[in-house]
C-alpha cells in the first residue's frame, strides 16, 4: 500500500484467500479491520461507512 485512502476497502490474502475488510474514516483517523469470511460479510451488511457518520468525533457539533 503506497497511501491511506479512507473509506472502505475489501481484499484477499495472498495465501489461503481469506478476505480482509478495512475501514478507514479520514476525518477523524478511525481505522477497523475485519478478517474472515463470515465476519466480512456481516460487516459489509451492517454499512460501515453510513454508520459510522452517526458516530464521527469530526461530524460532532460544538467540537473545534
Amino acid at each position: 500500500m503506497t497511501g491511506w485512502i479512507g473509506g472502505l476497502q475489501v481484499r484477499r490474502t495472498d495465501r489461503g484467500q481469506t478476505p480482509i475488510a478495512d475501514f478507514l474514516c479520514t476525518s477523524c483517523g478511525t481505522h477497523r479491520r475485519i478478517t474472515g469470511r463470515d465476519k466480512v460479510t456481516d460487516y459489509l451488511r451492517d454499512n460501515p461507512t453510513t454508520a459510522h457518520r452517526a458516530t464521527c468525533s469530526a461530524n460532532q457539533k460544538g467540537t473545534p
